[in-house]
C-alpha cells in the first residue's frame, strides 16, 4: 500500500500588503497615495523612503509586508524592492496598480470595487480640492485620491457625496464621518491591533517626511487626526467633531480619578488649544508618543477577513508539493474589465504527518527561505513568501487552490550559511540517527525518553548471541522509571508492550539457536536462513534441521532476539539521548501537532576549523521570530567539555550577527552534570550574559527520562513559558543559577553542590 501523507490547517484570503518605495518628494507621495487608493487594503500600505534602505527594511519587517514596489523607478527604489523576501514579480509594465495589458491575466492588485458594491454601511464622501490649496498634499494622504479616470472612481462617485475643500474655509464634518476614498480600501477588513491607538499628530503639509509619518501611523492601524499649525480655522471644528466621534474607541487607562480614555499625541506635547469645550464635556488623558511606529497585532496576521476555511488534504509524500484548497474570496462579479485582481492566499499548517524523514512543509518565518520554498507554479504568482506556520502567496481573487512546496530541514539550515565561507555537511551518523528515530515512531512517541526502551535496545545491542523475550521484558520492567505516567496513552502491561512494540517495528530481530550435531558449534540463524538441511559454518557438514532441533536437551527450542542492522552499543548510546532531547524541543517549540524542522549530526566547516553539532532545531519562537537551537548531547559515559561548548558559541555568534536568534543546548542522560561540566557551563553562562546573549538550555536525565506531564519534564514547568525563560529555569535547576540574578552576570548558590 502506498504511503500517504496529510496536511491540516487553515487557509484564508486577505489583501496583499505592499510597501510603496520612492525617493521622497511631494509628487511621489501624491502618486503613492493615489496608487494605494486603488487597491483593497491600500490604507495599510506603508510608504518607504528609498534613500534610507535600512530604516525602510525595518518598517517592512515590522509591517510584515508581502512585497515592496518601486513607485518611481529610481535605482535605490528598485534595490529596496529587490530585497530578499520582498520581491514582486511583475507581469507587463504596469505593476500592481496599473491597468492589465491582458484582461485575462491578473497583474494589478484587487480593487475595492467589490466592497463598494457589497458594503451597505456608507455614507461615502468624495472630497475635492484645488492644486493651489496649501493643504492639498495633506488632503492627498488624508483622504486618498483618484488622479486618473477609472471605473473605480466612477463607481465611488455614484455612491458618494462630493465636498469641495476651499482654502481657509471650514471642512464639512461629513468628510470625517463618512467613508473617503482611502477609507473605502479597508472595507471587508478587520485590523487585529493589540490596542486601538487614537490621537492627534502634528503635520507639516509641505514636508514629505512629516506626511510619510502621518501616513505610516495610520497604515499601522492607528486612528490619527492631522493637525497643521496656523490652519486652526480650517481644522479646529473638524477636530472637535472627530474627537467626539473617536473618543470611545481610544484605549482605556487608569489614573487617580479611575478609568479614563487615553488619547495619543505624536510630534506634539500638548493638544491644540481651544479644545476645552469638548474635552471638559468628554475628558481624556493625553499621552505623548515617540515618533517611532509601535506595531503589533493579535494572531498571525494584522489583516483579518471573513474569507477563511479549514483544510485536511492527503498527498503523495514523493511529490514534494501540495495543493491547498482556498475559501471563496471577494466576489469578482464587480471586477472592472473582467480583471479579478490579485490577493494574498495565506496558508497556515497545523499538522504535517507522513512526510519523508527530514522533509517539512512549514519553515520558520525567515525571508531568505521564501525562494527556497517557491514553486513558481501559482497563477499569477506575483509574490510568495514564508510566514509563521506556512506560506503567503499572490493569487487571483477567484483562485480555488494554491500550491505550496516542501523542503528539507537540512536545506533550511544550509540556507542560513548561504553565500558565506561556512560549509554544512550531513554526517552518516546523523542520517542513521534520523532513520532509527523514525523507525521508533518519531520523537512524538518519546522513544528516547523511556528508560525501558533505552535499556532493551542496549541489552539487545550488547548481546552477541541474543536475548530471550522474557529477559527483555524483565529489563523493561526493572528500568521503566516513572513511565508510563499519566497522560501517556498505553494499554495493558507497559513493559511487555514496550518489547512488543520494538518487535512490531522490526527493531528486534528473531534468531533460532542451533547446535551442529557433528562439531557441537552453537550458532543462530534468521528465519529466512532456515532450511530442511542446514550446513555448519565451522565444519561444513550438513545436517537435517529437524534432527538438530530434536536432540536439544528437553526438546525445547527457543528464539532469541538481537538488534536489527547490527547496531552497535556505541551507536545506540549516541542516538537515544538525541531522540530524548529532540522530543523535549518538539514539545517546547512545536506548532500544535506539527513537527519542528530539525537535523541530527551536522558538520560545520570554516577554513581549517570544523565541529559537529548533534542537534539543530529551527522554529518560530516568541513573537514569531525565527529561532535556531544548537545542541550537544551525551549519553551516560561521555562528558561535555569546554571545546564542545566553545564550538556551539562560535556558531551562535555568527547566527546572531546575521540577526537570527540562537540558543545553545547541552544535555546528558546522567541525572546530573559532572563537576567539570558544571564549571564549564557556568563559565559559558557568565560569558553569554556579559555579552547580552541568551542563556543556554541545559538538560539532564532528570528532565529527559520522565513522561510528558511529569513535574520534571521541561514543557510542564510553565504552560506559558517562553524559550528564554525555560533556558534560565534549566540553568537554575541543573547549574545552580539563582533566581533573580543580574542580567549582566550569573549568580550561583554557594552551597549548591552540597544541596544536590
Amino acid at each position: 500500500m502506498a504511503r500517504i501523507a496529510r496536511l491540516t490547517g487553515s487557509s484564508f484570503i486577505r489583501p496583499a500588503r505592499l510597501g510603496i518605495a520612492f525617493n521622497p518628494s511631494l509628487d511621489n507621495i501624491r502618486q503613492a497615495a493615489s496608487s494605494a487608493t486603488q487597491a483593497w487594503g491600500g490604507i495599510y500600505f506603508p510608504f518607504l523612503d528609498s534613500t534610507d534602505k535600512d530604516a525602510s527594511l525595518r518598517i517592512a519587517e515590522r509591517f510584515d509586508l508581502d512585497a515592496i514596489w518601486a513607485l518611481d523607478g529610481a535605482e535605490n527604489s528598485k534595490e529596496l524592492a529587490e530585497s530578499v523576501g520582498f520581491f514582486w514579480r511583475s507581469f507587463g509594465d504596469n505593476g500592481p496598480f496599473g491597468e492589465p495589458e491582458d484582461p485575462l491575466l491578473p497583474s494589478a492588485l484587487l480593487s475595492p470595487d467589490w466592497a463598494l458594491s457589497e458594503d451597505g454601511s456608507g455614507p461615502f464622501a468624495l472630497p475635492r480640492w484645488e492644486k493651489e490649496n496649501p493643504l492639498e498634499a495633506l488632503y492627498s494622504v488624508w483622504f486618498g485620491s483618484y488622479q486618473t479616470a477609472s471605473s473605480l472612481r466612477s463607481r465611488f462617485r455614484m455612491k458618494a457625496t462630493e465636498h469641495s475643500l476651499v482654502s481657509e474655509a471650514r471642512i464639512p464634518s461629513g468628510v470625517i464621518n463618512f467613508r473617503t476614498p482611502i477609507a473605502a480600501t479597508q472595507l471587508g477588513i478587520k485590523f487585529n491591533g493589540p490596542e486601538d491607538r487614537v490621537g492627534i499628530a502634528r503635520v507639516d503639509a509641505r514636508d514629505v517626511e512629516s506626511l510619510l509619518h502621518f501616513w505610516n501611523l495610520r497604515a499601522s492601524g492607528a486612528v490619527v487626526f492631522p493637525w497643521v499649525d496656523k490652519h486652526e480655522d480650517t481644522l479646529l471644528p473638524l477636530l472637535k467633531d472627530w474627537y467626539a466621534k473617536n473618543l470611545q474607541s481610544a484605549p482605556t487607562g487608569f489614573s487617580q480619578n479611575g478609568a479614563t480614555r487615553v488619547m495619543s499625541l505624536w510630534r506634539m506635547t500638548e493638544p491644540p488649544t481651544n479644545l476645552d469645550d469638548v474635552t471638559q464635556r468628554w475628558p481624556c488623558e493625553w499621552q505623548v508618543e515617540s515618533s517611532a511606529l509601535h506595531l503589533g497585532w493579535r494572531g498571525h496576521n494584522a489583516l483579518d477577513t471573513p474569507f477563511t476555511r479549514p483544510f485536511s488534504v492527503q498527498i503523495d509524500p514523493t511529490e514534494g508539493k501540495a495543493s491547498i484548497p482556498l475559501p471563496p474570496g471577494p466576489p469578482t462579479r464587480y471586477a472592472a474589465n473582467n480583471n479579478v485582481g490579485i490577493v494574498a492566499a495565506q496558508v497556515s499548517i497545523y499538522t504535517e504527518t507522513g512526510l519523508r524523514p527530514g522533509v517539512v512543509a512549514a519553515a520558520p518565518s525567515l525571508r531568505k527561505y521564501s525562494r527556497l520554498l517557491d514553486t513558481l507554479s501559482n497563477f499569477p504568482g506575483s509574490f510568495e513568501r514564508v510566514v509563521h506556520e506556512g506560506r503567503a502567496v499572490g493569487v487571483a481573487a477567484d483562485a480555488h487552490e494554491v500550491e505550496i512546496g516542501f523542503t528539507t530541514s537540512l536545506a533550511l539550515f544550509r540556507q542560513l550559511f548561504a553565500d558565506t565561507a561556512w560549509k554544512v555537511r550531513h554526517t552518516e551518523g546523523g542520517q542513521l540517527t534520523s532513520r532509527l528515530i523514525e523507525t521508533l515512531g518519531g520523537v512524538k512517541n518519546y522513544p528516547g525518553n523511556q528508560p525501558s526502551i533505552r535499556r532493551v535496545l542496549d541489552d539487545a545491542a550488547r548481546s552477541s548471541s541474543g536475548k530471550k523475550i522474557p529477559t527483555l521484558i524483565n529489563a523493561a520492567r526493572n528500568y521503566q522509571g516513572d513511565w508510563p505516567g499519566r497522560g501517556y496513552r498505553v494499554s495493558g502491561d507497559y513493559p511487555k508492550n514496550t518489547v512488543y512494540g520494538l518487535l512490531h517495528r522490526k527493531l528486534l530481530q528473531p534468531f533460532l539457536e542451533l547446535k551442529c550435531p557433528h562439531c557441537a558449534t552453537r550458532t543462530t540463524a534468521r528465519p529466512e536462513g532456515l532450511a530442511n538441511e542446514m550446513e555448519c559454518e565451522i565444519c561444513s557438514e550438513k545436517y537435517p534441521l529437524g534432527f538438530a532441533l530434536g536432540v536439544t536437551p528437553g526438546g525445547k527450542n527457543e528464539w532469541v532476539y538481537r538488534l536489527a542492522g547490527n547496531l552497535s552499543v556505541d551507536r545506540v548510546s549516541e542516538i537515544m539521548p538525541v531522540a530524548a532531547t529532540q522530543a523535549v524541543l518538539a514539545d517546547i517549540l512545536g506548532r500544535g501537532g506539527s513537527s519542528v524542522p530539525h537535523v541530527y549530526g551536522v558538520t560545520l566547516e570554516k577554513g581549517k576549523w570544523s565541529c559537529e553539532i548533534d542537534i539543530v532545531a529551527l522554529a518560530d519562537a516568541a513573537h514569531e521570530q525565527p529561532l535556531v537551537v544548537l545542541g550537544e548531547v551525551k549519553s551516560y559515559r561521555d562528558s561535555i567539555d569546554r571545546n564542545d561548548l566553545a564550538n556551539l558559541v562560535k556558531v551562535q555568534s555568527f547566527l546572531e550577527a546575521e540577526g537570527i536568534a540562537c540558543l545553545i543546548l547541552a544535555a546528558t542522560l546522567r541525572d546530573k552534570f559532572s563537576d567539570s561540566e558544571i564549571s564549564d557551563l557556568r563559565s559559558i553562562c557568565e560569558s553569554l550574559e556579559s555579552q547580552g546573549s541568551r542563556l543556554p538550555i541545559v538538560l539532564t536525565g532528570r528532565q529527559l527520562s520522565v513522561p510528558p506531564r511529569h513535574p520534571d519534564y521541561p514543557a510542564s514547568w510553565d504552560s506559558r513559558i517562553r524559550i528564554s525563560h525555560l533556558a534560565r529555569e534549566s540553568c537554575q535547576r541543573n547549574l545552580g543559577l539563582v533566581d533573580g540574578a543580574s542580567p549582566r552576570g550569573c549568580s550561583w548558590a554557594a552551597e549548591w553542590q552540597q544541596s544536590r
